[in-house]
């Protein structure tokens, strides 16, 4: 096969693996007569209609761990948490029911003996958070 032949047979799957691609980001379900702005198939418009999947398997029972006993932890504590303070529901963590009391128990005693704040993300969070985004800035 000539090299010219080869680059266009590249080329075309390479457009073709994009508008797969492309085709995962678009996850709205568009129906007969639904009316559209040409912004609302932008990459940006697709991200806000992407489902987040909420895990499966339970997180504690996959590695032999009694929630309760991570009180002390916060960064495991703020997975289960939002940004303002409030524990995530169920379908959002994928925890068993008895795993979730106890992950909520042991927020509620990490925020009760003071080792986390109760209404916003730990700052030893938000300060690795923010070196992360400036050394990624730095670099890209």
């Amino acid at each position: 096969m000539p090299a010219g032949q080869r680059m266009e047979a590249r080329r075309k799957e390479q457009l073709e693996a994009d508008a797969r691609a492309i085709e995962k980001n678009f996850t709205r379900d568009w129906k007969p007569g639904d009316v559209y702005a040409p912004h609302d198939l932008s990459a940006a418009e697709a991200r806000k209609w992407k489902k987040k999947k909420a895990p499966t398997t339970d997180a504690f029972d996959a590695l032999s761990m009694n929630p309760l006993d991570c009180y002390k932890n916060f960064s495991i504590m703020s997975e289960y948490m939002t940004e303002m303070g409030r524990i995530r529901h169920s379908r959002d963590t994928g925890l068993r029911p008895v795993n979730q009391r106890k992950i909520a128990k042991a927020i509620r005693r990490a925020i009760g003996v003071g080792l986390m704040p109760s209404i916003h993300r730990h700052p030893e969070l938000l300060k690795r958070e923010l070196m992360a985004t400036r050394m990624t800035g730095r670099s890209g």
